[in-house]
């Protein structure tokens, strides 16, 4: 990161303070762009419901490149390419790379990795791409069960260890996540494992009804987590990270997800995830977050006019202090910006606090 770019952050964390502090109204402009190129997947996973139906109205190429133009214009610091599964999109590796072409300099992919052959993984890399976020939702049978789909696992952590060998040329950032849902809350402890073996940083997830892509009856069933096996897999993982806390979630990140279940607001904690990030969706609804549904559409209105507007203002003002259902995601991001709790994870560290001592407090 360069003087420059720490100088955008440091300036977007500030006004956050003031935002929280001093001035409630002040609007925070957003630095980086949440690019659904599809709603559409290639797995059949029992948490997730952008698979049970089939969004037809997508943005063609040109629109999503008009999309890019207005990102670089705002300026935007950073576009992660999302989906559903963005690689099931023919021109996904033409739109970053053009991404990359017209300004925009730090670009990321969320990925099952089910598509991420070598050959796809060099087309990724030559269009800039330098940060992956890659699904493990638990050991092969679990994973495969949970993803609907034989031999997803082998496939996905096949395709993640080529990108992780590749780590160091192209100087990547790589991330495997993990979604705590009712099936595989037990497995956490071994995907940390599997992630300390492969020396790649584990993200936690936490299932959710609440964001536009996982609202279904059959993905509630997942949110009902046994708060009793939360509690032994978070206690174990915890234990994990006291003898070797590389590649593992922060202290603060654990306390986080041990409350989630039974507080998914938190609203002590304000959502900064809903300032730094602009979601423009498959069909180019612009807004909203994860949680809350947008208003406005970019084949109807620039992205500028929509941020500049009133009604946008007004209702991520109300994000910030998470007026909202809530949803849990990106907590880790939340939790980033507030200095206490580097405090708590020093504490944890040398041994003046645990889970269970959160436990007790709450």
């Amino acid at each position: 990161m360069n003087a420059i770019e720490m100088f955008r952050l440091g300036r977007f964390f500030g006004a956050l303070a003031l935002k929280e502090h001093v001035i409630p109204t002040l609007h925070v402009s957003p630095l980086v762009a949440e690019l659904f190129l599809t709603d559409n997947c290639n797995l059949r996973c029992v948490s997730c419901a952008c698979w049970r139906n089939t969004t037809r109205n997508e943005l063609s190429t040109d629109e999503w490149k008009d999309v890019l133009r207005q990102l670089v214009r705002l300026p935007i610091h950073k576009a992660n390419f999302t989906g559903g599964e963005p690689l099931i999109r023919r021109d996904a590796v033409e739109l970053m790379d053009f991404a990359q072409r017209i300004g925009i300099t730090h670009t990321h992919l969320n990925t099952n990795a089910i598509l991420l052959t070598p050959a796809k993984l060099d087309e990724v890399l030559a269009a800039g791409i330098r940060s992956f976020n890659v699904s493990v939702d638990g050991p092969r049978a679990l994973h495969d069960q949970i993803r609907g789909c034989e031999d997803a696992f082998d496939l996905t952590t096949r395709h993640l260890r080529n990108v992780i060998a590749k780590r160091d040329r192209y100087r990547l950032k790589v991330r495997m996540n993990f979604t705590v849902m009712r099936d595989n809350v037990s497995s956490l402890p071994e995907i940390a494992a599997l992630a300390q073996e492969l020396r790649v940083r584990l993200y936690i997830n936490l299932v959710t009804d609440k964001t536009f892509l996982f609202r279904d009856k059959e993905v509630s069933q997942q949110t009902h987590v046994s708060q009793d096996d939360l509690s032994v897999a978070l206690e174990r993982l915890e234990h994990a990270a006291r003898s070797d806390a590389r590649w593992l979630p922060r202290y603060s990140d654990l306390r986080y997800i041990s409350l989630h279940f039974s507080d998914i607001v938190q609203r002590r904690l304000p959502c900064a995830e809903s300032q730094l990030k602009l979601m423009i969706h498959s069909r180019g609804e612009i807004g909203g977050c994860w949680g809350h549904d947008p208003q406005f559409n970019v084949r109807e209105l620039s992205i500028a006019e929509v941020i500049k507007g009133a009604r946008y203002r007004s209702e991520h003002t109300r994000f910030f202090r998470k007026e909202c259902v809530g949803c849990g995601s990106n907590y880790s991001q939340n939790l980033r910006w507030r200095p206490g709790t580097y405090i708590l994870d020093v504490l944890w560290r040398l041994g003046f606090w645990s889970l269970s001592d959160s436990e007790k407090k709450c």
